[in-house]
């Protein structure tokens, strides 16, 4: 969720695309959906105080063992971490299973709910929309609007002072 990462991009990254910065992470983006020429895209992910990406993350590569290749990496039918990259769908499954396991309908989340999630979050604290956009990789600011619009219809309303 804290590099907005389409299921594609995340399932992507291995450890080699990863380094680490005294604010938090970077990870190297080699190509996306925006970036048909394939010049890369480097996404800052900073620790936070609430959700800390990045203790989670060294978290993970230690209890896994992952020391090179795929970070996010697909299991066995027994639970058994393999060297193979999660596939896409692995990663929605995944995110509907942690819902349910929060207590929420699964139906309600998909992989991409983790992209979606960081934009409408950051859109509810007031996030810059040119730096959402940038960490995001959205071609537009339209497309980075449409993830805010619903809960930006009732924030300083027109009418709010005479309604």
């Amino acid at each position: 969720m804290a590099g907005a990462f389409r299921r594609s991009e995340l399932v992507a990254i291995t450890v080699a695309h990863v380094s680490e910065d005294s604010r938090g992470l970077l990870v190297r983006i080699a190509a996306s959906k925006t970036d048909q020429e394939g010049k890369g895209h480097t996404v800052a992910i900073p620790d936070g105080r609430r959700l800390e990406p990045v203790s989670h993350y060294r978290a993970w590569l230690q209890t896994a063992g992952v020391t090179s290749g795929p970070v996010f990496r697909k299991l066995t039918p027994q639970g058994r971490i393999t060297d193979k990259p999660m596939s896409a769908q692995g990663v929605a499954l995944v995110v509907k299973a942690a819902a349910v396991a929060a207590g929420y309908p699964p139906e309600l989340f998909s992989g991409h709910s983790l992209r979606a999630g960081f934009l409408t979050e950051a859109g509810r604290q007031n996030a810059n929309l040119f730096k959402m956009k940038e960490h995001s990789r959205h071609s537009s600011l339209e497309m980075v609007a449409e993830y805010v619009r619903d809960h930006e219809r009732f924030r300083e309303h027109a009418g709010e002072g005479f309604l």
